[in-house]
Order: structure tokens, then sequence, then C-alpha cells
């Protein structure tokens, strides 16, 4: 029996153009939970949930308009997929501009990824908890949009000196050093003339320290987005939104370090 057999009708049926930003998305998730729930709906594909610790949660959108097809049962509202992020991950392989097609039946899924060789996957479609946040807005002293690489590259050279990061803003500048009371010392400094910060409005100058584990593996997401809206308070909630080209969008909101 084929796989296209064992999913012979399909209640939701969605094309994406490109398996290796999809895998971005999915590596993400990956570095805060096992599993996750893809909900199909009528205009997107969203993507929520949270890490065990509840340090950190992450929702992603993928519009309808940035897949080549997409297809739900007309009686249905809405369609749940859940994965096992490990195993999605392994099996999400290909160059980009790579395709990779979705067939979804209630207890089974079929993943087929074009390219030079055509492959296909059968995977089981888990029952998977989410504890949601919808339709959380956190008020925040600073706002930045910055370059992402810029941010990605420190936090990088942070790790090697600290657990910690602090950021620090006020009206002119934003800076990001190594949070340790002792040992070296790491710090970016992006003023108000430095190409890598966009925009930056300060209500109050404030200053946050965030675990560095949390902060860099969500960094790897500057892969699709070239810019970071970066907004937080003292002592308060990081909260970090990337917009890729195709109208994309991820929001990660990471608490803050009591070390």
């Amino acid at each position: 029996m084929s796989l296209e057999v064992e999913i012979e009708n399909p209640v939701a049926r969605v094309k994406y153009p490109d398996v290796k930003t999809f895998k971005e998305l999915v590596v993400a998730l990956s570095k805060l939970l096992d599993e996750a729930k893809f909900t199909l709906t009528s205009t997107d594909l969203r993507i929520i949930g949270m890490d065990p610790a509840k340090v950190a949660y992450i929702e992603i959108h993928i519009p309808k308009e940035a897949f080549l097809e997409y297809e739900i049962e007309e009686d249905r509202e809405l369609v749940d997929v859940g994965f096992n992020l490990k195993v999605l991950g392994d099996v999400l392989e290909g160059r980009k501009g790579n395709p990779i097609e979705m067939k979804v039946a209630q207890d089974k899924v079929l993943l087929s990824i074009e390219g030079a060789i055509n492959r296909r996957f059968l995977l089981p479609n888990l029952e998977v908890a989410v504890e949601e946040l919808g339709g959380v807005r956190l008020e925040h002293d600073v706002k930045a949009i910055v370059i992402g690489d810029v941010v990605k590259k420190a936090v990088s050279d942070i790790r090697a000196t600290s657990d910690v990061v602090e950021i620090d803003a006020d009206e002119s500048q934003i800076v990001i050093r190594s949070g340790g009371e002792t040992g070296p010392k790491v710090t970016l400094k992006l003023t108000r003339e430095s190409s890598a910060l966009i925009d930056i409005e300060v209500k109050t100058p404030s200053k946050a320290r965030y675990d560095i584990t949390y902060l860099e593996s969500t960094l790897n997401l500057t892969k699709i987005a070239e810019s970071i809206e970066l907004m937080f308070s003292t002592d308060k909630p990081l909260e970090l939104n990337f917009k890729s080209p195709d109208g994309s969008m991820v929001r990660y909101i990471l608490a803050p370090s009591t070390t």
C-alpha cells in the first residue's frame, strides 16, 4: 500500500514553498518543547507553546497567503496537527526552495518534500495539550528595532563569559552586556547613530537580565527575519517579534532572570 493511499481523504492539505525556512521555525520550537500543536485555520497556520518551566512562551503565525496551496474541509473551522518536534525536525531536510506538503488525517500526517529525490514520511497525528496566553499584551517602557544578526553575534560572544544577558536602554542607546558580577565582560552598545539600531522609543530608562540559553536559541530565527522588534521594562519580560518577508510572524516572550 502506498503512503498516498493511507491519506486518501485528508481533512487538510497545505504546501509551503521552502522546507529550510519551515525547519528553522521547528528548530526554534524544539528548544522549548518536546511536542507542539499546529493549528490550521481559514486564515493561517498557528503554533503556540510554553516551555515546562514557564520561562518562555512562543507564538508562530504563517498566513495562508505564504503557502503555495492551502485547503481545509469546508465544514471545519480549524484542524489540529500534533508533532513530536525532534522527529519532525529530523525529517525536514532539503534545499532552500524545496516545497513541503502536509496532508492531514485524524490520526496521521503525510509529509512530502520535493527535490532531486521526492521523499515522503508518514507520522502520527498526536494529541498535544497547549497552555495558551491568547490575547496577552504586555506594556513595555522600551521598544527598539535592531538588526538581528548583530544581536545574535553579541549574545554568542557573551555566552563565553556569562549565563545571563543584561539589557540596558535609555533615550539614546541600547546596551547588551554579559550579566556576571565577576570575570570578563562583553558589551554591545547600539546608539541612535548605529546602523544596527533602526529605531528606539523609551518611556523610562530600563534594565533587565535574561537567561542566555533561552535567548540564544531563539535568535536563530534571524535566518528568517533581518530585523527584530525588541521590547522590555526593568525586571519585566522581554518580548521579541520576528517578521519574515512572506508575512510570517514569531512572538517570543522570556521571563527575566532571577540570578
